[in-house]
């Protein structure tokens, strides 16, 4: 506190703190603690069904008084019990509408015990770590090859081809992607056309869509955290262990690829997080069995109307995940302030 004060001053070092606890407060605190308190309870259905019940008898036996009434329209004793027991079915009504809770473990024990929806979990994370090696083979290379091999001009155009497609909607990307993995599609009528195939191959229904899709929405997550850490990679360090007559894969999984863990770790936490938590891709290119845990989610939130249900799905997603960060910084031996280099 006192190096930021030193730093900034006591007025924009309070403003730093104020903004920076106001941004944790409401959009990540505040929403993650609302929807663990949503997933721990569910509304006590059997105590609304008595209500209702209970609200029947009560509305039978004001039938009969008023019956009663009509025959002695003089007695206020069958007046006042009216009256009591209409003040007492609005009170059932009202509490009819909201049903009490009751706080549980049974959101997240239907998910362990559901064996559809446990395996879509499974299939999800296995796709989403497999996207993950798939991004690093493909932008190890790209990112070397960037930092340390590239023109300045090359370096340009390279990475004007990479950034000029994301100017387009993702929906719009994946559409395109559907079209050239499609039956009648670009990689289809090649294989065709070379006499590879002889009939058409089915992307969609055996995930290969959904995969290649999501590498190339995610792929410059992978990229750019990989090339900012080789790019400050002193070059004669690569020079002197060609000049000791190390090759190609030593100098690469001895020096390059050690020195490049904290951006390799920080690409594989935002390209799993990122394809874990994907919605649209699976969906437009995972075909009838591409279904996405994700889409499990949605459909508990806005299909089954199931608010407490969906939030413990999604819970259970954020913990997996958390727990890959924690997995990928133990693995690559990186520490916090490493990523933040």
């Amino acid at each position: 506190m006192s190096n930021l004060i030193n730093r900034y001053g006591k007025v924009l070092s309070t403003y730093i703190l104020f903004s920076l606890t106001l941004w944790l407060s409401i959009f990540i605190i505040f929403p993650q603690a609302l929807m663990v308190e949503y997933s721990f309870w569910k509304y006590d259905e059997t105590a609304q069904q008595k209500l209702w019940e209970e609200t029947d008898k009560l509305d039978a036996k004001r039938y009969e008084l008023e019956k009663k009434l009509e025959e002695n329209p003089q007695d206020k004793k069958i007046e006042q019990q009216i009256n009591k027991l209409s003040r007492q079915i609005e009170k059932n009504d009202l509490l009819s509408q909201e049903p009490p809770k009751i706080y549980t473990d049974e959101n997240y024990e239907y998910l362990l015990t559901n064996t559809l929806h446990r395996s879509i979990f499974f299939k999800t994370i296995w796709s989403s770590i497999l996207v993950t090696v798939l991004a690093f083979i493909v932008c190890y290379p790209i990112a070397y090859y960037l930092a340390h091999v590239a023109s300045k001009k090359g370096k340009i155009f390279i990475f004007l081809g990479l950034i000029i497609p994301y100017w387009v909607d993702e929906l719009l990307r994946t559409f395109a992607w559907f079209m050239i993995l499609s039956f009648n599609g670009i990689i289809n009528n090649i294989l065709i056309s070379f006499g590879l195939i002889e009939t058409p191959i089915d992307f969609f229904q055996n995930n290969s869509a959904a995969l290649i899709g999501m590498v190339y929405a995610y792929i410059l997550f992978m990229l750019f955290p990989i090339y900012n850490t080789l790019e400050t990679l002193d070059k004669n360090q690569i020079l002197a262990a060609r000049d000791l007559g190390a090759s190609w894969f030593t100098i690469h999984k001895k020096i390059i690829i050690p020195y490049a863990k904290p951006g390799i770790a920080v690409g594989s936490i935002f390209v799993f997080m990122l394809t874990a938590g994907t919605y649209a891709v699976p969906s437009i290119l995972g075909g009838t069995k591409g279904l996405w845990f994700t889409q499990i989610i949605y459909s508990w939130f806005f299909d089954g109307g199931n608010w407490n249900q969906g939030s413990a799905y999604g819970i259970a997603l954020l913990v997996l995940c958390i727990l890959f960060i924690v997995l990928m910084l133990k693995l690559f031996k990186v520490k916090l302030e490493d990523m933040s280099k």
